[in-house]
């Protein structure tokens, strides 16, 4: 999974970065766009496959990961009626950010909440409505300037060759420029699956899920449920999440010892850290859920979409098991846990066996049968 971390120059995004990662990024750069971006893997932090490990002692344990992304602080490149205010400057600058977010499964968008006399917010004013309306403007005409150039070029290629594909992606075009103008978000588009597949290779930004995180200062740590509920109605799109943390603070939870960042936490009230809270809900806007695989070998969580059936969670493992798959013998983590061994669950008769048509549930153990 890769989290693509965006935000408006002086939002804290590198800040957040830092405290998601525990990197120690330098922060107060705001080339747009950046010669390198700020890259880092981190291994979620899912205590049962940890439990796991310590029913199969494996020689090796692998949990799931996330990628996080920091894009170069955002300036305007877009103009209130859509036209770029810099000429082909713009389009380039337009054209490489687009490219640092090709990949991202997820846009993480910084906004400013926290006051700091010292810091110049871009605009001259701490507004997060403002902020997130205009990136939603802005995300929306850079696909629209995508979709009306490739729209030009596969006209004049379905009119000599006449190919249904070309008709197919042609129409689908259409149907996602109508939306964009009337200033809507592709990810709040209904599309079918072979929909999706067709559009898979544009990686349109204002397809992709959007997660809003208010980047508040300590004096509102304890009124941040009350700021994501003001802001929360404004949010009018699918696949849209909001979450509050205090960058600035979590950055330094980030650097504490297990044990002292715990009593820090407690003292401050905090029930979660931020980056528990960034996962539960990445995977969320996503539909993502984890299943296991545990032999003396290795334990390990794999990520896949809601709905995924055994066959295909299979072939996530191998492609071998996915080809010669004969059965799933699966157990949830949580029943496996509290018979404590694979063979206390057999003689239980809590080992189930599954078809290929079996949909996977989070937090499912599963043991592949296959034969190639």
């Amino acid at each position: 999974m890769q989290v693509g971390i965006v935000g408006l120059a002086f939002s804290g995004k590198t800040t957040i970065f830092n405290a998601l990662t525990h990197s120690h990024t330098k922060m107060g750069e705001f080339a747009h766009p950046p010669k390198e971006l700020n890259r880092a893997k981190i291994k979620i932090p899912d205590e049962r496959v940890y439990n796991l490990a310590k029913l199969y002692n494996p020689k090796k344990v692998t949990p799931a990961e996330v990628e996080y992304i920091d894009v170069g602080g955002l300036v305007k490149v877009i103009s209130a009626k859509g036209a770029s205010a810099n000429g082909g400057k713009e389009k380039a600058s337009e054209s490489e950010f687009l490219a640092h977010l090709r990949d991202v499964d997820l846009l993480a968008f910084v906004v400013r909440v926290f006051e700091d006399e010292n810091v110049i917010h871009p605009s001259g004013s701490i507004n997060p409505k403002r902020d997130i309306d205009d990136f939603e403007v802005e995300s929306v005409v850079i696909d629209l300037d995508q979709i009306e150039k490739r729209m030009k070029r596969l006209e004049k290629t379905f009119a000599s060759t006449k190919l249904e594909q070309d008709k197919r992606e042609l129409d689908l075009l259409i149907k996602c420029k109508e939306t964009l103008n009337k200033g809507i978000p592709l990810r709040n588009l209904d599309l079918t699956s072979e929909e999706l597949k067709l559009l898979r290779g544009y990686s349109f930004l204002s397809l992709k899920p959007l997660l809003i995180i208010l980047n508040i200062g300590e004096v509102d740590i304890k009124n941040k449920e009350a700021l994501e509920n003001e802001i929360r109605p404004l949010l009018k799109y699918q696949n849209t999440g909001i979450t509050s943390l205090c960058g600035k603070l979590e950055m330094e939870l980030a650097q504490l010892e297990d044990k002292d960042k715990k009593d820090f936490m407690e003292e401050l009230g905090l029930t979660q850290s931020a980056l528990d809270k960034m996962i539960d809900l990445s995977y969320k806007l996503l539909g993502l859920l984890s299943f296991f695989t545990c032999n003396e070998n290795e334990v390990r969580d794999w990520t896949i979409p809601k709905g995924t059936v055994a066959l295909k969670a299979a072939g996530v493992v191998h492609t071998d098991m996915e080809k010669g798959f004969i059965k799933a013998e699966v157990i949830n983590y949580s029943k496996l846990m509290e018979l404590g061994s694979t063979h206390k669950a057999k003689e239980k008769g809590e080992l189930r066996l599954e078809a290929k048509d079996y949909v996977v549930k989070d937090g499912d153990v599963i043991f592949f049968r296959f034969n190639v």
